[in-house]
């Protein structure tokens, strides 16, 4: 059995590759351009105060690295805030056109399943994203408020010792070489006329690895643009009276953008970016099932598969099969909600420091089985893409003509039987075979 891609649908999508942010994704990181640009950026708001990390008073050497560095930080800033804002109003005017056109598309097929009264309020779509948007544009969330300067010849780890500005550095040992890491920490006030809540988020990121972590708690859809503190970033450099200092410039500021590319990510607030946006049509659906009664029996199963199967029907149109297997194979290898940056790193330096960090997923085992909701939805996903409306018609008037309380999974079993010309258990068997192989050939690719 081949999977039928109904005209090309899977080679067709025009989705980006799903990164960790919009910078990152944009591939601004690696962007030579973006540096030879720099003096065209605005200048980002703000004196950044230059730190000597070994005696925490103003940094008076005159080393060439540093006063670069020092005066080139706000216009790298400026420049990445800029293209922050551009991407992420870009790729919000885009949900709010295709993804309410796919809301609407959705709303249609469930109703005809008998499915009525699904919405997606329009004033309150995308709140928070929306008010996140709102509070970008009005003034950036960073503000760089020191660099730390660390030289390279005076680095001696039994000198560091109890120096509070030395946690952000380290010797590895393993590389033999000095490391950086930069941590922040978002905090949101949340105010209404009896309470007040904060919500905080906290990241870290080795500036030398680009891996590190990131821990947020839920935001609330009551959040305002004013509700944001900023957030304030000591960033600390190694420099060498030795190496050219040219070549030292051009690492560090590659290094500044990589960066940045990654902890200057506001909307993660939301939803990691693989996932935001991607999930709440069929969550929605499932909701809306949940408030109605129903004639079957075992909703426990059935509420999930047609809420991610009718949604799947959906994406097809508006999407492409690309989509739904490009969502699955984030979810179940590679998405960790607490990742930051390249890799998932905990950045444990120091005693008293044990963030978890979580294991990978991306060789974990793929097993569909179809008495489980989610491998079920790849049964009647793989019904649809070869049969199409056919499957789709027999299916409803199966589950919408019901007199009585009954048994879903049968009258799912006799549809597939009717329209395939086969066993519902031969054809359910290579149904998930079929759909392993394309879920794993879309993820090794």
């Amino acid at each position: 059995m081949q999977v039928l891609l109904l005209g090309g649908l899977f080679l067709s999508s025009q989705l980006p590759l799903w990164s960790q942010s919009a910078l990152s994704e944009a591939g601004i990181g690696d962007d030579s351009g973006f540096l030879v640009e720099l003096e065209t950026y605005v200048k980002y708001g703000g004196n950044i105060d230059v730190i000597d990390g070994m005696t925490g008073k103003d940094y008076h050497g005159d080393n060439q690295v540093v006063k670069t560095i020092h005066s080139n930080f706000p216009l790298i800033m400026g420049g990445l805030h800029n293209k922050l804002l551009e991407l992420e109003a870009r790729h919000m005017a885009f949900q709010m056109t295709v993804g309410i056109r796919h809301g609407e598309r959705l709303r249609e097929l469930a109703k005809t399943f008998g499915i009525k009264g699904l919405y997606f309020d329009k004033e309150n779509w995308l709140k928070k994203e929306r008010t996140i948007l709102t509070r970008l544009k009005a003034k950036p969330f960073f503000k760089i408020k020191e660099i730390v300067v660390w030289e390279l010849e005076d680095l001696r780890e039994m000198a560091l010792r109890g120096n509070e500005r030395a946690r952000n550095i380290r010797f590895n040992a393993e590389t033999l070489s000095w490391e950086r890491r930069a941590l922040t920490e978002w905090k949101v006030n949340i105010r209404t006329r009896n309470s007040f809540k904060r919500v905080t988020k906290i990241q870290g990121l080795n500036l030398d690895t680009n891996r590190g972590f990131h821990i947020s708690d839920s935001l609330p859809g009551s959040v305002y643009p004013s509700s944001f503190e900023e957030v304030k970033i000591s960033y600390p450099i190694i420099v060498s009276r030795r190496e050219d200092a040219q070549v030292q410039i051009d690492r560090l500021q590659r290094l500044i953008v990589q960066n940045l590319s990654y902890l200057y990510d506001p909307f993660s607030w939301a939803a990691p970016r693989n996932t935001r946006f991607r999930k709440r049509f069929a969550s929605r659906l499932k909701t809306r099932m949940k408030e109605r009664s129903s004639r079957m029996s075992d909703r426990d199963w059935f509420d999930p598969l047609m809420s991610a199967f009718l949604n799947d029907v959906a994406t097809l149109k508006t999407f492409g099969l690309k989509e739904i297997y490009s969502l699955f194979v984030v979810e179940r290898f590679e998405n960790t909600r607490h990742l930051m940056g390249e890799a998932m790193d905990p950045l444990n330096w120091h005693e008293g420091e044990n963030r978890p960090a979580p294991r990978s997923k991306r060789n974990r085992r793929l097993w569909l089985n179809f008495n489980n909701p989610s491998g079920a939805r790849f049964v009647l996903l793989d019904m649809y893409l070869r049969y199409g409306d056919e499957f789709l018609e027999n299916l409803r008037g199966k589950l919408t003509g019901l007199k009585k309380k009954t048994e879903s999974k049968p009258l799912i079993l006799a549809a597939i039987e009717e329209v395939s010309g086969v066993s519902a258990e031969n054809y359910i068997k290579a149904a998930l075979k079929a759909q392993e192989i394309g879920i794993l050939n879309y993820r090794d690719r």
